[in-house]
């Protein structure tokens, strides 16, 4: 079993055809999709990746990925962490019709001559995240009893209210 940073440059299939467990740590740095959705580590994430051949002589790729996401929470939109454990059961396919061909139970995984296991340990993780992440517990309910002076409506002026929303187009206008 080989530990440390996620190796890039790999053949799945060649690791397949030997039996190989693969463990190891990947960085925010190293999945830049991640940052790219807004999503943070709080430490890096960690994968393992088991490589086999199945009855059928299938490269098969089994995946176990945890990491602990830092997200903003869509209920209150403050900061939450988010632990994550992913993992799925994959085939190595060369294109759509191999990738169609598969029976239940297995995932298509599209790689070419060689994979980086970053990316991979990536996608499971965007895949595994939900939708709409919130808090376990009930977040507003919990700032309406308790709200920081940051998160208070700012007092309007008495002209602003009385003028309403659209006085500065009425500005424009003129």
């Amino acid at each position: 079993m080989k530990t440390g940073l996620l190796p890039k440059d790999l053949d799945l299939r060649g690791l397949a055809a030997r039996g190989v467990v693969i463990k190891g740590t990947a960085s925010l740095e190293a999945m830049p999709r991640l940052r790219e959705a807004g999503i943070g580590l709080d430490t890096q994430a960690v994968a393992e990746f088991r490589f086999s051949r199945d009855e059928e002589a299938r490269y098969i790729v089994e995946s176990r990925v945890e990491a602990t996401l830092t997200m903003v929470c869509q209920r209150c939109l403050g900061g939450m962490e988010l632990p994550l454990v992913a993992g799925s059961r994959m085939a190595c396919v060369w294109d759509d019709s191999d990738a169609l061909a598969l029976p239940g139970g297995l995932e298509p995984l599209m790689v070419g001559e060689v994979a980086d296991l970053s990316e991979i340990a990536e996608e499971e993780i965007l895949l595994a995240v939900p939708v709409s992440p919130t808090h376990d517990e009930d977040c507003l309910k919990e700032q309406r009893r308790h709200p920081q002076e940051s998160e208070r409506e700012p007092e309007q002026i008495p002209e602003q209210r009385a003028k309403g929303p659209f006085a500065v187009l009425e500005k424009l206008r003129s």
